[in-house]
C-alpha cells in the first residue's frame, strides 16, 4: 500500500476567494468553463477532480493508494492583501481539518499559510497543527518575493519548533517571462524556481539554525540531485559560495526530503544517490498528473524491496507522524 504525499485539493474557501478577485491570480469563466489564472497568459481549467474529494478517494483506491496528504493548489493565498490572506488561510485550514476528521484513515493535510504576513503565518501554522494538520506547504516565491527573505524566517522557526515538515512547491515562477513558451513554465520554470528557493534557504543557513528542520522539495529533488557536484565545485571556487555554511553544500542538501513526481526513472535513481530511500516519498501530483505514470516510473526504476517499502509508505509515515493517526482512526 502507498501513502501519496504530493496530491492536491482546491478548498472551497479558496475557490470562492479567487472568484471574487479581479486582479491576477483569480478564477474566471470562459465560454462556460471556470479557469484558474495564475499569471499573465498562464491559465488552466478548474478540473472537477480538484474539488471533489469523494472522486479523489475513489481514484486513490483504484490506484492502490491507501492514504493521501492533501496540499492546496497554487496560487494559494499569497497574492491577497495581508488581512484577506490571513482570513482565507484560516478558512481553508478549517476546511482541511474537517476533511481529515471525516476521513481519518485516508486523509491528512498540509496547512495553507498567509506568507505575506509572516508572523501571522507562523501563528496559523501552530493553530493548524493543533487542528491535526501535519505541517504546511509554501510556494517557491511569495508573490514575487524570494522565500529566503529574512522576514519569512519566522515561519521556518515555527516549523522547527513544532517539529513539522514544510513542503516547497512551485508557483508562478520568477523567471516566467523568460520561459513563457513551449510549455517551459511547468517543465523548466517550476523546477528552476523550487531549486533556487531551496538552495537560497540552505546556503543562507536554514539547517545551521535548525538542524532538525524538515524541508520537503517537490519533484524528485527538482534539479538539485543532478547538479549537486557542480554546486559543491562552484561553491569552492567562490569565496562567497558556501554562504552561511562551514561544510560543502551537499552535506546540507542531503538533509532534504522529496517525492517521486518526475516520470523519468533515472531521476528517481539520481535522487536516491543523493538522499537515500529514507528521504524519498511516493507522490503523484494528482490531479495535474496521472498517478499511473508515477507507478510506471517506480516500476522501471528497479527499486529494491527495502527502497520500495520506504518510498511507498515508511518515510512518509515517519516524517508526517502518520502511523499513530491511522491507528487511532
Amino acid at each position: 500500500m502507498r501513502v501519496d504525499v504530493h496530491t492536491h485539493y482546491l478548498a472551497d474557501a479558496l475557490v470562492s476567494a479567487l472568484e471574487r478577485r479581479r486582479d491576477l491570480p483569480r478564477i474566471s469563466t470562459r465560454d462556460g468553463e471556470r479557469m484558474i489564472e495564475y499569471g499573465e497568459g498562464n491559465a488552466h481549467p478548474l478540473l472537477p477532480a480538484m474539488v471533489d474529494i469523494d472522486r479523489q478517494l475513489g481514484e486513490m483506491s483504484e490506484d492502490g493508494i491507501e492514504f493521501a496528504v492533501l496540499s492546496v493548489n497554487v496560487p494559494g493565498a499569497d497574492w491577497f492583501p495581508a488581512s484577506d490572506g490571513i482570513a482565507v488561510a484560516r478558512e481553508v485550514n478549517d476546511e482541511l481539518a474537517d476533511l481529515i476528521q471525516r476521513h481519518p484513515a485516508r486523509l491528512g493535510a498540509l496547512a495553507l499559510l498567509p506568507m505575506q504576513a509572516p508572523e501571522a503565518a507562523a501563528d496559523e501554522l501552530e493553530r493548524a497543527v493543533k487542528l491535526g494538520l501535519r505541517g504546511a506547504m509554501v510556494y517557491s516565491n511569495v508573490a514575487g518575493r524570494a522565500l529566503d527573505d529574512s522576514e519569512f524566517q519566522a515561519v521556518f522557526d515555527a516549523a522547527a519548533k513544532l517539529d513539522v515538515p514544510i513542503m516547497i512547491h512551485p508557483t508562478y515562477p520568477l523567471s516566467a517571462s523568460l520561459v513563457d513558451a513551449y510549455a517551459l513554465i511547468p517543465t523548466l520554470g517550476f523546477l528552476f524556481d523550487t531549486s533556487t528557493a531551496a538552495l537560497r534557504l540552505i546556503l543562507g543557513g536554514a539547517f545551521e539554525r535548525h538542524p532538525e528542520l524538515k524541508l520537503v522539495l517537490c519533484h524528485a529533488g527538482s534539479l538539485i540531485p543532478h547538479i549537486v557536484g557542480r554546486i559543491d565545485y562552484e561553491a569552492s571556487r567562490d569565496p562567497k559560495g558556501f554562504g552561511a555554511l562551514s561544510v560543502p553544500p551537499s552535506e546540507h542538501l542531503r538533509l532534504l526530503y522529496t517525492d517521486t513526481v518526475c516520470v523519468w526513472p533515472p531521476a528517481i535513481r539520481s535522487a536516491l544517490e543523493l538522499l537515500g530511500p529514507d528521504r524519498i516519498m511516493f507522490g503523484t501530483d494528482y490531479p495535474f498528473w496521472e498517478p499511473g505514470r508515477t507507478l510506471q516510473t517506480l516500476g522501471e526504476a528497479k527499486l529494491s524491496e527495502r527502497e520500495a517499502e520506504a518510498i511507498n509508505r515508511r518515510t512518509a509515515e515517519r516524517l508526517f507522524a502518520l502511523q499513530s493517526v491511522r491507528e487511532e482512526a
